[in-house]
């Protein structure tokens, strides 16, 4: 194991992941027509996935920050982000790509052009706005690629606790104004402006871990907004957002305390996150609740084997695009 290596990040990594595995599972299948308890397709289990995407952004703020901060260099940077997000997401479009518009012919009258968004990555950030190729990894992995190019940015504003103050100010501002300015069909927290400021956050967090600072037991007051929750006039995403910057440290200090010898299985599987993004929703709405449905099998005990396959399945798709990301390292 890596010397400085920090469990709690991994743990977090798994945590954020499973709210939102859990709630497209119900969703999908309530569509379906099983019989799907309310509280998993509720307000209150949609707060969870939100929370659960929160600690996604701040997760990969911090983790970048931990990684550059006091070495940046730009052209690694770029070529190994270019290297970790695009071979896994391009082999599992191009596969789709080609079952179903080259071999079956679907989508015939959008114009082959704009397969150019699917390149990018950002066909599902698009696809309210315009028509797109877009058949996996959903609006997040728009989102993320931006958020990349903004981190340089972010990076220089903790380089000093002026610049550190005005970006904190700025982000505050914008996690609450940008909810009630969001223009349709946008939805706030599917933009970068929504997903910002809990990335941003996350930088501030990564440049904490990196001094081996940790917030006191004073950052619990931040529990204080759970109210806010009911008051419609305030927007959600600002309030569950600080919401999921108290339990991100809560989850960070008890993965921190797991034993060593667990720490090598944690870190696989937590590598294998990224590709259960991008394989979960079409496993689970092309495959896996068609096959429950056609041998009536039981919602509830299949999750598991769901998510054991998501997982066999991301670790394939990695595992595959492994070369490809070493290559394009290599060439740049």
């Amino acid at each position: 194991m890596p010397r400085n290596y920090r469990p709690g990040l991994d743990v977090v990594r798994l945590a954020a992941l499973l709210p939102v595995l859990c709630y497209h599972y119900c969703i999908e299948a309530a569509r379906l027509g099983f019989a799907v308890p309310t509280a998993l397709i509720g307000r209150g289990m949609a707060d969870w996935v939100e929370i659960g995407l929160a600690w996604f952004f701040l997760l990969s703020g911090a983790a970048l920050c931990l990684q550059w901060q006091g070495r940046f260099d730009a052209r690694r940077y770029f070529v190994g982000r270019v290297a970790a997000t695009y071979p896994a997401f391009w082999l599992g479009f191009a596969a789709l790509f080609v079952y179903g518009e080259i071999l079956h012919g679907n989508n015939a009258d959008i114009p082959r052009w704009r397969v150019v968004f699917s390149v990018l990555g950002l066909d599902g950030y698009l696809a309210p706005v315009t028509v797109t190729f877009y058949k996996i990894g959903e609006w997040f992995l728009g989102v993320i690629l931006i958020l990349y190019l903004v981190f340089p940015l972010l990076l220089w504003c903790m380089e000093t606790p002026l610049r550190r103050r005005a970006l904190g100010v700025l982000m505050a501002v914008l996690a609450v104004v940008w909810p009630l300015v969001c223009p349709a069909p946008w939805e706030a927290g599917h933009t970068v402006l929504g997903r910002l400021p809990a990335f941003a956050l996350g930088v501030w967090f990564g440049s904490s871990l990196k001094s081996n600072v940790q917030p006191s037991y004073r950052i619990c007051i931040g529990l204080a907004v759970c109210p806010l929750l009911w008051v419609d006039a305030v927007p959600r995403l600002a309030v569950l957002l600080v919401l999921a910057a108290v339990l991100f440290w809560a989850v960070y200090a008890a993965g921190q305390r797991l034993p060593r010898r667990f720490c090598p299985a944690l870190r696989r599987l937590a590598g294998w996150c990224y590709g259960v993004y991008l394989v979960h929703h079409v496993l689970l709405t092309l495959v896996f609740l068609r096959v429950a449905a056609r041998f009536d099998l039981p919602l509830t005990g299949m999750f598991p084997v769901y998510l054991v396959v998501s997982f066999a399945l991301a670790a394939v798709l990695l595992a595959v695009s492994g070369p490809i990301s070493k290559a394009i390292k290599k060439l740049a």
